[in-house]
């Protein structure tokens, strides 16, 4: 939209630095809450049915503790799901301005269907009361205060109910399904700049073979919290009823052997996402996460199998927290990934809060000195570094030819030419010829150290 392209304000290179950090901390509660509440609708809708064909309670208990294991605070839907993803909306629309992504418009299409899951998540959840107020009333066969048997009218309420608890839990669903999807192609999409000319429109957005990839990533990780989420919530108490020993063992059952097999499928899909991803992601933060991935993985589906071997869920508090951690590492992988494809988007970002502050400081009549510094933080660290390549090569590889030459590197830096063929052209910063000199002497002396 116009209107969020133009209520932003230029950031300063700290500035965005902090909001790719809260950008992180909103995914990763988005994730969690997002992920335990498809994983828990759909089991409980799986459970709905099964109950409903077999005519076994369990099954019916089963299904209605999965949903009120997610809907027991309204305050939480809020906080994990709309808040988070509202400010992803503002966030990319701080990072990508004015580069033409769609990006926060898509976000905010996924915020409207969330809404309208979570309104049919609840009714999915009221409904299921509801039912059974109303079975309990029919089977009692409930008089009125004139004589009269209201059975006919229970009955029929009963009827309404159930239809209106099928629908919503079918809707809700659909529309947590579609907007899940969407969030995670349009944070693909953010990451992948190979993406941003062919992709940048609905279409493009949703039928691509790597969103589809972090669909089947996420479902996977759904099932595995959820049921680790189960064992710790259904065996912390136990209500005393007589039956719970056979229904808390079916229970316990079923959790551990789909949360073993989700876990197991996770580290074929993480890797397999990795292999697909273009090389511009990459670096070796990016690796190192995504190694931490896979390991503490591998470590919730060890502990999965020790609990099924033991049949224990001693360990339910401790999966639970791998299970954060595992979700955390797989944030980072994708905020590594964007931060390392879209440095020169930072860089232009940059430029213009530079123009902007300087414009603001001659209205203002205030001037400051030039810090060689200051530009290399706010310009030159988005390509270039002094140990390691970048997106340029290591200044220590490149600066000592400059040694007692610093009218030729100040030259160079006013109006770069491509000199190895290894790296892209450096393109002109629109630097004054004071600021050159600034930023070579700072190189120049910063590199010896």
């Amino acid at each position: 939209m116009d209107l969020l392209d133009h209520s932003v304000l230029p950031q300063s290179a700290h500035h965005m630095v902090l909001l790719r950090y809260l950008l992180s901390l909103t995914f990763i509660l988005f994730f969690l809450y997002a992920s335990v509440l498809f994983g828990s609708l759909l089991y409980s809708l799986y459970f709905r049915r099964k109950g409903e064909k077999s005519g076994e309670k369990k099954y019916k208990r089963f299904s209605k503790e999965l949903i009120d294991q997610v809907t027991f605070n309204k305050v939480i839907a809020i906080a994990f799901g709309v808040v988070p993803l509202l400010s992803a909306v503002f966030g990319y629309a701080q990072l990508l301005h004015n580069s033409g992504l769609n990006v926060p418009e898509f976000l905010l299409l996924a915020l409207l269907l969330l809404i309208i899951a979570l309104l049919f998540v609840y009714t999915y959840k009221y409904t299921f009361h509801l039912k059974e107020i109303f079975q309990f009333a029919e089977e009692k066969n409930v008089e009125s205060q004139n004589g009269k048997y209201l059975t006919e009218e229970i009955s029929s309420y009963y009827s309404k109910t159930g239809r209106l608890h099928k629908q919503s839990g079918f809707y809700a669903l659909l529309f947590l399904t579609v907007t899940v999807y969407i969030f995670l192609s349009t944070v693909q999409l953010a990451s992948n700049t190979t993406r941003w000319a062919s992709d940048n429109n609905l279409f493009g957005l949703i039928f691509s073979f790597s969103a589809l990839m972090d669909f089947v990533q996420f479902i996977a990780a759904a099932f595995s919290i959820t049921s680790a989420l189960v064992l710790y919530l259904q065996f912390k108490t136990n209500n005393g009823n007589e039956h719970d020993d056979n229904y808390k063992s079916y229970v316990k059952i079923f959790s551990l052997r789909s949360g073993l097999i989700s876990t197991l499928i996770l580290p074929l899909i993480i890797v397999l996402n990795v292999m697909i991803s273009p090389v511009n992601l990459f670096s070796f933060d990016y690796f190192g996460v995504v190694l931490t991935a896979l390991i503490l993985v591998l470590l919730v589906a060890t502990v999965f199998y020790v609990m099924i071997k033991d049949s224990s869920i001693n360990y339910s508090t401790f999966l639970i927290v791998l299970l954060v951690f595992v979700f955390l590492s797989l944030v980072v992988k994708d905020q590594l990934a964007f931060d390392n494809s879209t440095k020169m988007q930072t860089a232009i970002l940059v430029k213009e809060y530079d123009s902007y502050e300087k414009k603001i400081q001659e209205e203002m009549g205030v001037s400051t000195p030039i810090s060689g510094a200051d530009i290399y933080n706010g310009r030159c660290i988005a390509c270039h570094n002094f140990d390691k390549k970048v997106v340029g090569p290591p200044y220590n590889s490149t600066l000592p030819k400059y040694e007692g030459k610093r009218d030729l590197l100040v030259k160079f830096i006013l109006n770069p030419i491509k000199v190895n063929p290894d790296y892209p052209a450096m393109p002109n910063q629109g630097l004054k010829p004071k600021e050159a000199e600034a930023i070579a002497d700072y190189l120049l002396k910063t590199y010896k150290k």
